[in-house]
Order: C-alpha cells, then sequence, then structure tokens
C-alpha cells in the first residue's frame, strides 16, 4: 500500500470527462460511434481475445507448473477496458492534432506490455502504448497552464486509487494532499479533461449503453512501481456493462 506516501514521477494521468458523449446511436452490434467510424462489438472481441496472457496463475506462489499442463489464458484486461480505451485514444487523436502536439517517445509495447501483463504484439498492448506517448506530448504542452487541483477532483483521483487497492482507504482531505504533494497531475488530467470534452462533441461521439460508464484507462508510478486504474468520466444510469 502507498499509506500516506507521495505519488511522484508520473507516467501519464488523464481523467478523461467526456461529457459530450452520448449514447444517441444504437445499433446493438456497435460498441461505439467514432465520428463517421464504428468500434463494433466483434472488434472488441478481438481486442479483448489479443490481450489475454497465456501465463497460467497458480494459486501457491511456489508451485510448480504441471509437465505437459495446457497454459489457460488469462484476461489481463476487460471488454470494458478495451472500450475505454479505444474511445480515448481516438479523442487523444483529435485533441493532440488540434493542438499542434506530436506523440513523445515515453514508453514502448514491450515496456507497456510487461506492466499490464499482456502480449507485446497485442492491439491492446500498442494502442496503449500509442495513448501513453500521445498523452504526454499533450501533457507537456499544456503544462505551463495547469491550475490547483480541486478537493474534487483530488478525492475522485483518490477513490480510484483505493478501488485497484493502490492506496488505503479511509483518508481524509489532508491525507490525500499529504499523499499527493503538490497534485499537480491530478489538475493537468481535469485540464484534459475539457478538451477531450470538446473532441467528444465536435466529432459526435457516442457509446453504447452497455458500455457505460466510461473511464478513462490511467497510470501514474508510485514507489511501488506502476500503478494501472480506471478513472470513471461518462455516467450510464442503471446499464449493465462489462466492467469487474
Amino acid at each position: 500500500m502507498l499509506r500516506a506516501r507521495r505519488l511522484a514521477s508520473i507516467v501519464v494521468v488523464a481523467a478523461l470527462g467526456l461529457g459530450g458523449l452520448a449514447a444517441c446511436r444504437s445499433e446493438p452490434s456497435v460498441a461505439a460511434y467514432l465520428g463517421d467510424r464504428k468500434v463494433t462489438d466483434a472488434q472488441v472481441t478481438q481486442i479483448f481475445d489479443g490481450a489475454k496472457s497465456t501465463a497460467t496463475p497458480a494459486a501457491d506462489p511456489t508451485a510448480q507448473p504441471q509437465p505437459g499442463a495446457t497454459p489457460v489464458p488469462s484476461p489481463a484486461v476487460s471488454r470494458q477496458q478495451v472500450v475505454d480505451l479505444e474511445v480515448s485514444l481516438d479523442l487523444g487523436r483529435q485533441v493532440a492534432k488540434d493542438q499542434g502536439v506530436q506523440p513523445v517517445n515515453a514508453v514502448t509495447a514491450d515496456q507497456v506490455a510487461t506492466e499490464l501483463g499482456v502480449p507485446a504484439e497485442s492491439t491492446y498492448a500498442k494502442d496503449y502504448t500509442e495513448w501513453v506517448n500521445l498523452s504526454q506530448g499533450i501533457f507537456a504542452k499544456i503544462s505551463t497552464s495547469v491550475g490547483k487541483a480541486t478537493d474534487d477532483q483530488l478525492r475522485g483521483v483518490y477513490d480510484a486509487l483505493v478501488k485497484v487497492k493502490a492506496i488505503d482507504a479511509g483518508f481524509d482531505l489532508a491525507q490525500i494532499k499529504q499523499a499527493f504533494g503538490d497534485g499537480e497531475f491530478v489538475a493537468a488530467a481535469y485540464q484534459l479533461t475539457g478538451m477531450l470534452e470538446k473532441a467528444a462533441t465536435a466529432s459526435d461521439t457516442s457509446v453504447n449503453p452497455r458500455y457505460l460508464p466510461l473511464s478513462a484507462p490511467m497510470v501514474v508510478s508510485s514507489q511501488s512501481g506502476a500503478v494501472f486504474y480506471d478513472l470513471p468520466y461518462l455516467e450510464g444510469g442503471d446499464t449493465v456493462n462489462d466492467r469487474a
């Protein structure tokens, strides 16, 4: 657990507040409409299947693999996270184009795949790598205009980290501020939020209710290593979705 230690050395954090997204189109076989392009359920399944690891988790960490045992694919990500990534990446590309931003070479697909536990050749690993490098380019562009994170923003990121057990539950606001230091990475995330909202509205992006609420794929470096988590940004009422 991180307890009250500072979260530092941000790899990428993007709280994608895509309030402009709406489920205004409703073909059952379509997961998301990205302007005039569709992400179908079949494509989601293909990316999801490709992200499955061939490692066989053992209940006993000291247990040895049995001779002749067939590795059982273990999903490192969910179908929901595939949709989260594909929508986020598409909008991120639009923002980068509008801002004249070029991706940086912050991470490689091999590095991302190792951290996520997915095959390096998978579409998920490649798209996640593009997302990290694109986001880093955007953050570099807006770094001089980042303000101070609000209390609600600090609490939102804290709650997302608690969900993945990356930080202890039960912190009050003072403890959250101590853990996050100056909170600059939170403020930057929410600045990007507004940019992506505009991109979503401009491109007429919409998401199938099955994949609501939608979350932003995020990763932050801590003293314990990379921490991956999902930050919800678009609510969908009482819809059923694939989020674990």
